[in-house]
């Protein structure tokens, strides 16, 4: 199947390592042309010599949570490539913590990053849609934006995601431009696996080793038993934004192995 992504301009944030790298690859695979941001500029650097040698890809340190910042990139995006046509909201993180006392900058500091900045950036990039008379936009949501994982500010937030998603479906129809979001459910990434991260933070809950924590969360809430792999939601992100998907939108797309049981 022909996407119809050769030559379009796709803006992927948090694009240094995880689901975010594995997206840029897919559309590079497409033949897009990829602008890339990341707080991590040699994991930037990195996946440009790398994995997308030979694409078409811009790169920037680009922290989402600082509005000048992200205007700016959003402007040399435009003047490097000329047009934007696909914006991924994915920078994102996680941390387990007691909801009696998370800390309340903490809470901030994740809505500022998964909250405000997808917002900020989907306004940033609708003149450009405009100008297109086409345009797509993904967020990167989770399952836990719909039933609780234990995580207080990551669920909240990712239900503010979807909410999100679904006004700007709303608000951007007329436009031509969709606004999808997926939804996740546990994935074998950094998130999961880097010091001091929810793996580390999950062995603390249970009194068990790092590997055998992660290994007995899926096996004990995930029907497939194993966790996805960042290319299997990659590949949902990029036909969501495809031109045969361009009549769907308003979808938040569960990719849990079985995990959610709501109809």
């Amino acid at each position: 199947m022909d996407l119809g992504l050769k030559n379009r301009v796709v803006i992927v944030t948090g694009a240094a390592s995880g689901i975010g790298k594995q997206v840029a690859i897919a559309y590079a695979k497409e033949g897009a042309f990829l602008a890339l941001a990341d707080i991590n500029l040699a994991g930037l650097e990195a996946l440009a010599k790398k994995e997308l040698k030979g694409a078409n890809v811009y790169f920037e340190k680009v922290d989402v949570t600082d509005a000048k910042n992200c205007e700016m990139f959003v402007k040399n995006v435009h003047k490097h490539f000329g047009r934007i046509d696909v914006l991924v909201n994915n920078a994102g993180t996680a941390k387990m913590g007691d909801m009696a006392t998370f800390p309340e900058e903490t809470f901030r500091a994740h809505a500022e990053l998964m909250m405000y900045a997808p917002v900020r950036l989907i306004n940033l990039c609708i003149p450009y849609f405009k100008k297109n008379k086409w345009g797509s936009v993904v967020n990167t949501a989770s399952i836990f934006g719909k039933q609780p994982g234990g995580l207080i500010s990551y669920d909240t937030i990712k239900a503010a995601d979807i909410m999100i998603t679904k006004d700007y479906s709303n608000y951007l129809a007329p436009m031509n431009v969709n606004v999808n979001a997926v939804c996740p459910g546990p994935v074998d990434t950094p998130l999961w696996y880097a010091d001091g991260q929810l793996g580390d933070q999950l062995a603390a809950a249970t009194g068990m080793d790092k590997k055998g924590a992660i290994e007995w969360f899926a096996k004990t809430n995930i029907p497939m038993e194993r966790y996805a792999k960042p290319e299997e939601i990659a590949n949902a992100i990029v036909f969501l934004s495809s031109v045969p998907a361009h009549y769907i939108t308003g979808v938040a797309l569960d990719i849990d192995g079985g995990m959610v049981k709501g109809i």
